[in-house]
Order: C-alpha cells, then structure tokens, then sequence
C-alpha cells in the first residue's frame, strides 16, 4: 500500500483495471505519481480466473487462459518481466491438427539444434501426402512473408487479399494457418482475414517459428504481486463513470462512492472504456469503433477429445472441421507448462465445439477480446491524437491502443506510451525522460 509521507507531494493518479496493460501502468507511474488501482473482482485481474489443480497430492494454479510469449515480438513485456525479476523457460507448443471425423491431417514437433528451433513431421504425417503438401505450402509462404515484410503497401492490405495475392497454398491456410492464427488472436478466421496485412506479417516473421514459445516459469500469481507495490489496491470496485471535475476527474464506483484524481489511466477493454468515460463524446464514438469477439475456454481432464491416446501425442491439437469458422484448441498442460510436470494430464481447451464431460471440466470462462481492422487502426490512431493535447488528463491503455496484435506485448505497449507521456522514465529503456 502506498501511503507514506512521501505521497503527500505526489499528483493522484487512477488505474481502472489490473490486466497486464493496468499492471504495468501502475508499476511504472508509482514512483511519479500516487497511484490507486481499481479493479472489479475479487482479486487483481491477471489471475482473476485462476484456478487450482490438484492430482497425486500436488496442487498448482492453471491460468485461464494461458500466457505464453515470443522473444521475437515480444521486446517491452520480456524486458519488463526481466526488471521485475520473473523467471521465464521455454514451452513446447508443437500440433496436431485433424478434421471433423478425428482424421489427423498433420502432426509435428520442435527440437533444438543449436540455437534455433526446428520443426518435423512425427507419427504417420512422415507417410502422409498431404502433411508433406502442407510443409511445403508453409516453407513457401514464410519465404515469401519475409521478402514482402518491407512493403509498403502492406497497410492498404487486409490479411485476406496479402493471401490471395500471394498465392498462399490453400491447404496450408485452410488446415494450419487460419487455425493457429484464430486461437492466437482468439477470434473466428474471417477477422484474422479482417487484420491489416502488416500487422499480422509482422507476427507471422518475428522468429517465433525459430526462437519457440515461452512462459513465465511460475505463472501469473508471481507476476502480479511485483506490479502492485507501493500502489493503494482496491478490489470489488466496479467504476460506473469517470468524468470531468474541475482540474481533475472525478472516479465514481458502482456502489456510490466516489473521488477525484489529477490524471486517470483506463486500462480496461474498448467496449468497457466507453461505457465508462462521461464528457467525452469523441472519444467514445472512436472507441465504439474497436471491434471484439467473444470466446470460451475450458479446463478438463476429458481425453476422449483428442484424436488419438494421448501418449505420443504433441501438447496442441487442432481440431479444424471443415467449414467451421473456428477451430477447437486444446493445450495439454502437463506437456506443454513445466510447473504442472508429474500430475495427471489436464487440458485448456479454446472454443470447445465438442462436448466435454460435465464431471471432467474445472472451469469454463467466456471473455472478450478485441480483433484490428483498418477501420478499428484509424479509430486507435485518432485515439491517441487526442491523448497528445495539452491538458489531457484521461488515458486510455490496453491491447487494442498499439499497432499490433492485441497480445500482452500490446498492452504494455500502451502503457510505456501512456507513463512516457506522463513523465515517468522507463527503467529498461536507454535514454528515457527524468521523472516528472
């Protein structure tokens, strides 16, 4: 908690949420600002739908949904985490992807050879035409994503014409492809298809295919306790309205009561934001603009929606019916998260078309998401014009603020934006502005 003397000099801030872009607002204003942190549930939101398992007298947290990264693409979330002393390893995230009838059309797995990562045909894929088709679809439109990456007229693109333009092999983009990119970006193929161009070729050639997948070695309960010191935390506290109060903003909670602030961050979805914001009209037409998707994860121990026994089988299968507008996902957690090595294998499954065993399932969390359309990129561009006028004192910050996938990298995007223009210097960046 932060109420020593030494606040009594500082100018109030709010954060409204605690998702990682509220986490890390929060953690970099507090040395500038007194910052109290708002949030609706019971406890600060990265964890908020945690949950424990428990098999051969061992319990761990599993978070819902998971939070794995890059080191490609992911430069201020890896050096955050490296600041406030996170453990990160590597993740096996290797697939299998079969249709509707549990047909596997293609099965691979990583292995390291030096420094790189390397990707190969496992099972009866090494017989399979059709893998082989797929592989080499998929060599050829890496190749060819790397050579176009510098283009300019990218931005002009939807992902949808770059893959009809370039002649992308339909195979590998039916099968692969748009399921890999919907469950990353959860949302359904037509609005991975909807992305500007060069935002999702810029994923798709970051190195993540090289460098792996990563993830923080003891999951989110040991990442938001670092964010939240020196900070006043205030949980089950719903904000019903933010407006102007003379110089400063006025907080208002859904319970009545309420206080004002010299700066206010709002770091909740863009949807939420807007029904928030009071007095600022233009601002909620932009933010009307951000376009989202609702999805359904699911925790279980039910194998009987795997398309083969488990054993052999890569942590990630795909299952990628035809005609769907979405795949199924379902991430062994044993194989794929080290800290939940030696107990019995339990799935995180996204968008569960099939059913799961009602006595097999944890948990089942329906959240929303926001997706990136040309239009949506001007709306967050205007957004962030209007955070440039002098006097501001309403932020907004999250994944749907940067020029990016809307991924954790996004949101800690928005919220180095946000804490620079506020004057604070950001502790792993060379050259960053004395503090206020």
């Amino acid at each position: 908690m932060g109420s020593g003397a030494n606040h009594r000099h500082k100018p109030s801030l709010a954060v409204i949420g605690t998702g990682i872009a509220g986490l890390s607002a929060a953690y970099l204003l507090k040395d500038d600002y007194q910052v109290t942190v708002f949030e609706s549930q019971a406890r600060a939101g990265m964890g908020a739908h945690s949950v424990d398992y428990t098999s051969h007298g061992i319990t761990r947290r599993i978070d819902i949904p998971l939070r794995i990264f890059c080191r490609g693409y992911y430069e201020n979330l890896f050096a955050l985490y490296k600041h406030i002393g996170v453990e990160i390893v590597t993740s096996d995230h290797s697939g299998i992807f079969s249709d509707e009838t549990d047909r596997v059309i293609l099965h691979y797995g990583n292995a390291r050879w030096g420094g790189a990562r390397l990707s190969y045909l496992k099972g009866r894929s090494w017989l399979s035409r059709a893998a082989w088709t797929i592989a080499l679809q998929s060599r050829q439109f890496f190749a060819r994503a790397r050579r176009d990456i510098g283009r300019t007229d990218l931005a002009d693109l939807s992902f949808g014409d770059y893959l009809q333009q370039s002649g992308a092999g339909h195979d590998f983009v039916e099968t692969v492809l748009l399921p890999m990119m919907s469950v990353t970006c959860t949302c359904d193929y037509q609005a991975v298809r909807n992305y500007p161009a060069d935002i999702m070729l810029e994923y798709l050639t970051c190195g993540i295919h090289e460098l792996g997948i990563m993830s923080a070695a003891k999951g989110v309960d040991d990442i938001v306790p670092r964010m939240l010191v020196d900070v006043e935390l205030r949980t089950n506290s719903p904000i019903a309205m933010i407006e102007p109060a003379g110089q400063q903003l006025r907080v208002v909670s859904k319970s009545g009561a309420d206080q004002c602030f010299d700066q206010v961050v709002v770091a909740a979805q863009a949807q939420q934001a807007a029904s928030m914001i009071s007095g600022f009209d233009e601002r909620r037409a932009l933010l009307n603009r951000i376009p989202f998707e609702r999805s359904s994860m699911s925790v279980h121990t039910d194998q009987e929606i795997l398309p083969a026994p488990v054993k052999g089988l890569s942590p990630v299968s795909y299952h990628v019916p035809q005609g769907s507008n979405r795949a199924e996902v379902s991430v062994d957690l044993i194989k794929a998260i080290a800290r939940l090595s030696g107990q019995q294998t339990v799935f995180q499954t996204w968008n569960p078309m099939r059913r799961i065993a009602p006595n097999r399932e944890l948990a089942r969390v329906d959240f929303t998401r926001p997706t990136v359309t040309r239009d949506s990129r001007e709306a967050v561009r205007a957004l962030r014009a209007s955070q440039n006028q002098p006097g501001n004192r309403l932020w907004l910050c999250g994944s749907y603020m940067a020029e990016k996938i809307p991924l954790l990298e996004a949101a800690v995007d928005s919220s180095v934006a946000v804490a620079e223009h506020l004057g604070a210097a950001i502790p792993w960046k060379a050259g960053a502005p004395a503090a206020a």
